[in-house]
């Protein structure tokens, strides 16, 4: 049944002699929902949301009690480009109905709220081109990364992100537990106060706190509504100090055009790594830099020191090398291809990812680029491959 109106949802019960207690609780709980946000879907229960999405009243269960067994997600790790060291990141895919739950919570609920305003990434129409706009012509940088960002928020705040949006206490923990996972990882420790959340329900009693896996679709918008308060803070903070702010994911940037306030870019960066630490954050130090006069400025790999984001140069010179080889009579697709260890169909989208990229930073410099593209001599590609290219060129 679509609900448009807790009296719509009430009459409708009537007519099917449902319990007048139990309509008078939805009722008051639908209410709860749309005066937070009308746009919210007015999910009641856990057997709601199976009735909802499709999916079997159990297996939510079993997902919300800990209790589906270790094939609910597939971990993968991808090397992080940490010079000298050897670092890797766990991605973590949910099992294929799991992920069409997920989907859904993305769809009927985190979509429709909006994040802090300094946040630029993980919401339609961000783009990390608007975050490094904010800080143009910074004479002043500060730059901060939070420390393995996803799995630093925990099913606690991820219970509260949904119960700050009007749904019910025990409704929010399931869909913490939903969106969350817990997996044998060698800092992962149990909790004592996981048990604080779910005192009515046994069957949800769990040892370890789950986290946010890196790879479900509810991740990142959960991360920014995780991190409402924290970017508050940060914005503040960026006010107080006259400077400018931003948060794209885990990626902290702060910035000004003034010269004048050398003098107090170093408290500024202490208070932020201090608003971190409140919060349950743990910056990386490696990657925590203050860059001033006559420093290289960069954002999100783009220059900030002009008017305009740009282009770094070791990107354009790794494009413009592309091109050469590609073009080149000697060389072309397959001799280039087989030189980078991959193939030629590979090589076809990365280069032309990275064309549409340098577009969208410098848009006269990539079409310029895009039309040396069209001109290699490609061997047989699908049509898929060639249709997709068209579109994304705009021609």
């Amino acid at each position: 049944m679509r609900i448009t109106s807790p009296q719509h949802y009430v009459a409708a019960g009537q007519g099917l002699a449902i319990d007048p207690l139990v309509l008078e609780n939805a009722s008051r709980a639908i209410s709860q929902i749309w005066s937070r946000n009308i746009n919210l879907f007015p999910l009641l229960t856990l057997n709601h949301l199976s009735v909802a999405t499709g999916l079997n009243y159990g297996f939510l269960r079993r997902v919300v009690a800990r209790k589906g067994g270790p094939y609910l997600y597939s971990h993968f790790y991808m090397r992080k480009r940490v010079p000298g060291r050897r670092k890797v990141r766990m991605i973590s895919i949910p099992a294929p109905k799991l992920a069409q739950c997920q989907s859904w919570i993305v769809r009927h609920i985190l979509k429709h709220v909006p994040p802090h305003s300094g946040s630029y990434a993980y919401h339609p129409h961000s783009n990390p081109v608007f975050a490094a706009r904010r800080h143009t012509e910074a004479v002043w940088l500060i730059k901060v990364d939070i420390q393995d960002f996803f799995h630093a928020i925990n099913e606690h705040a991820v219970y509260r992100v949904f119960r700050s949006l009007g749904y019910a206490s025990i409704l929010s923990l399931e869909l913490a537990r939903l969106c969350t996972m817990t997996a044998e990882r060698p800092r992962q420790a149990k909790d004592p106060s996981a048990r604080y959340v779910s005192p009515a329900v046994e069957y949800y009693q769990t040892p370890y706190v789950g986290v946010l896996p890196q790879g479900a679709p509810t991740s990142p918008m959960l991360s920014n509504l995780v991190m409402r308060d924290v970017d508050q803070g940060l914005s503040d903070l960026a006010k107080e100090s006259a400077m400018r702010f931003t948060r794209y994911a885990d990626d902290i940037v702060f910035s000004c055009a003034d010269k004048r306030l050398g003098s107090s870019v170093r408290l500024v960066r202490n208070k932020i790594l201090e608003i971190l630490n409140q919060a349950g954050f743990r910056p990386n130090l490696r990657k925590t830099v203050i860059r001033g006069p006559g420093d290289r400025k960069v954002v999100l790999g783009m220059l900030v020191d002009s008017a305009h984001p740009r282009l770094m140069k070791e990107f354009k010179d790794e494009l413009r090398l592309h091109i050469h080889y590609l073009r080149h009579p000697k060389f072309g697709p397959a001799h280039h291809a087989l030189a980078r260890k991959t193939s030629v169909t590979s090589i076809y989208h990365h280069v032309l990812g990275l064309i549409f990229w340098a577009r969208t930073v410098e848009p006269t410099y990539g079409a310029r680029l895009l039309k040396e593209f069209k001109l290699i001599q490609w061997p047989p590609i699908t049509r898929r491959d060639y249709y997709a290219t068209v579109r994304q060129a705009g021609d």
